[in-house]
């Protein structure tokens, strides 16, 4: 029990929700907390008998410091001193609410509490479109925008516990959903799914969408996005203005931005990957980017600090401004999270920070194609970060310990899932592979997949069922919904590989031996039982998803799941029409297969990286 009459009032709220959130007891009586705020970067723990001293530098670190001595004692080690340095000023979660997955606020609060015992102070909504505009009605539309109300209450939830909600919106590309209603297109679009940035329509666009911005969050800045917009002004910027070097578009672009963002007391930050790529040129030791708006580079994809520390280098000639940093939490290629590349990734890109003197960083926590993957993933990678904003060399065990003990999920747990892609005789545990997700979508027929599933030696059947056993014993021991609720879906993911993933091969070949014995068998041992065992799995994923996000934008990973179980009863009625007579060929099966793609991953072979759901399930057209 602690006693908390001595403190500033603004840290008993939030301490007594995490107290509750921990199962640690506050109250007038039992041991004295000696809070003594400092301007310093550092955290000092002294924990005797009587009294917890904390020294911290903002509130975040307070709440961090009472979690590891709450953890502590349930140890049994109630007396220890600690001090460590701060190594980031700025440090938190970027989740995307902009991939079908808009986090529900309920669940926004819950991580919100997290990263308060984690002991960051940034929180980012990647919104695209997912904001309610009362000006642009299509804005949001029927993908779950967030009202006004929700994100003050998200702020307001944020702001108890001193941590920062930042929006993090798409001012230049990336707005394919809102440009995809032609009145919207005609209106603002250039290209692809960026905007016109000359047009007068686009300009006064971003001016409400910072004005809204700036009056419901707290927070003074504001991520304004710009990356990615490979062939800005190549479309109907041409047309009025002529062709012009992209590096003066976004020089002009930019200009304007700080010119709104001004207007309405907002800094932005900006994605930097327009200023350092194939694509732009600003090697001249002349450029730079104008004062006032911060660059963040973003880059989770390599494994040693010297890469991270040249750019780091690199991105010094053209800006006098600190550089931030984002790197992320794997859980964008499909249904498993790929922790050991997190892992490797982000020890070398924050040591190289802490060698750089990089001060503010930030994990990024993407859901491309469809936000297949559980939300309860993601804290995986907010917590090691914390271990490395308060610790100059990541101890790997104490990382595990906070982990458990801060999501209720241990370390073996979170790095589970990507035994789905990264089989044992692979060597490379940081790879990016994904058969599970294109043998799960692949098509029973039009078998795509075949070249590179017929290579694999591991015996897969054994390993996915024993995933599968693996993850329902997990999920019997879990108190928390959501984790649960994950566990038990890669639980019948397991189930469903261990008979999904050879089905096209098994098809296939049996049809070119002309074996009618083996694909009748393939109908009774693979496909009926896949069936029920698929709808098992969408309601499994739909359960996790209810409890973390909108009920919005579940209707995509519905209709694969529903493709998949029409596609195997079409299979099913198909081969036995051939193996009734009816049917003298197969039209599908009688043509050879090619390689599916030709990039092949490092030391990986046959095994690829494939994320794209519906260029897995056909080679037709499904949309004009």
């Amino acid at each position: 029990m602690y006693n908390i009459k001595n403190l500033d009032t603004k840290l008993i709220e939030p301490l007594k929700i995490l107290a509750n959130r921990y199962n640690f007891k506050l109250d007038e009586i039992g041991r004295d907390i000696i809070a003594n705020k400092t301007d310093e970067n550092i955290l000092k723990i002294n924990a005797t008998e009587n009294s917890v001293e904390i020294t911290y530098k903002d509130m975040v670190a307070f709440f961090r410091a009472m979690i590891i001595i709450s953890k502590n004692e349930k140890k049994g080690k109630k007396i220890f001193n600690m001090s460590t340095d701060v190594w980031f000023d700025f440090n938190g979660l970027m989740v995307d609410c902009s991939r079908n997955g808009v986090l529900n606020v309920s669940y926004a609060k819950e991580m919100i509490e997290q990263l308060a015992a984690i002991g960051q102070n940034v929180f980012m909504l990647y919104m695209e479109d997912t904001y309610k505009l009362d000006s642009e009605e299509y804005l949001g539309y029927l993908r779950g925008g967030y009202t006004t109300q929700e994100l003050k209450e998200i702020d307001d939830y944020a702001h108890m516990f001193g941590i920062e909600l930042i929006p993090c919106i798409q001012t230049l590309a990336h707005l394919n959903q809102f440009l995809m209603w032609e009145h919207i297109s005609e209106k603002y679009l250039d290209i692809d799914d960026i905007l016109n940035v000359s047009s007068d329509a686009v300009k006064d666009l971003l001016d409400r969408m910072i004005g809204y911005l700036s009056n419901t969050f707290r927070s003074r800045r504001i991520h304004i996005g710009m990356d990615e917009a490979y062939n800005l002004g190549r479309g109907t910027y041409a047309d009025k203005n002529g062709l012009k070097p992209k590096t003066e578009i976004m020089r002009e672009h930019l200009e304007n931005m700080l010119t709104i963002c001004k207007k309405y007391n907002v800094k932005p930050i900006i994605w930097d990957d327009m200023f350092f790529s194939g694509y732009s040129k600003t090697e001249s030791d002349d450029y730079k980017i104008p004062d006032g708006i911060d660059l963040m580079y973003w880059d989770y994809y390599n494994n040693s600090i010297e890469h991270y520390e040249k750019n780091f280098e690199k991105r010094g000639k053209i800006t006098s401004k600190d550089i931030m940093f984002a790197g992320g939490s794997w859980r964008w290629i499909g249904y498993a999270s790929h922790h050991g590349k997190t892992l490797a990734a982000t020890n070398a890109s924050l040591t190289a920070c802490k060698n750089k003197g990089i001060r503010e960083v930030m994990t990024t926590a993407w859901a491309d194609d469809g936000c297949e993957s559980p939300v309860t993933t993601i804290i995986f990678g907010s917590v090691l970060f914390g271990e490395h904003q308060y610790n100059k060399d990541l101890d790997l065990e104490e990382f595990k310990e906070n982990l458990l003990y801060i999501t209720g999920m241990d370390y073996e747990n979170f790095m589970k899932p990507q035994e789905f892609d990264i089989f044992p005789s692979v060597e490379n545990k940081t790879a990016t592979v994904t058969p599970s997700k294109y043998t799960l979508y692949e098509d029973p027929l039009c078998s795509k997949f075949i070249n590179h599933t017929e290579v694999v030696t591991d015996d897969l059947t054994t390993i996915y069922k024993d995933l599968s056993a693996y993850f329902y014993s997990k999920a019997k021991d879990d108190k928390d919904e959501a984790l649960k609720a994950t566990n038990e879906f890669y639980a019948i993911f397991g189930e469903v590989l261990s008979l999904k993933w050879n089905l096209g091969l098994n098809i296939y070949k049996s049809y070119q031996n002309k074996d009618k014995e083996a694909l009748h068998n393939i109908i009774t041992t693979q496909i009926e039982p896949l069936i029920p065992l698929v709808e098992k799995l969408k309601y499994a994923r739909l359960k996790e998803w209810c409890l973390t996000n909108k009920s919005y934008g579940f209707e995509v990973l519905d209709q694969r799941f529903g493709g998949i179980i029409s596609r195997l009863n079409t299979t099913k009625f198909i081969l036995q029409s051939y193996l009734d007579g009816k049917l003298d060929k197969i039209e599908e099966l009688e043509e050879g297969r090619l390689p599916a793609v030709h990039h092949r991953e490092e030391g990986m072979g046959e095994i690829l990286h494939y994320n794209r759901a519906q260029r897995i399930m056909t080679a037709s057209k499904m949309i004009w």
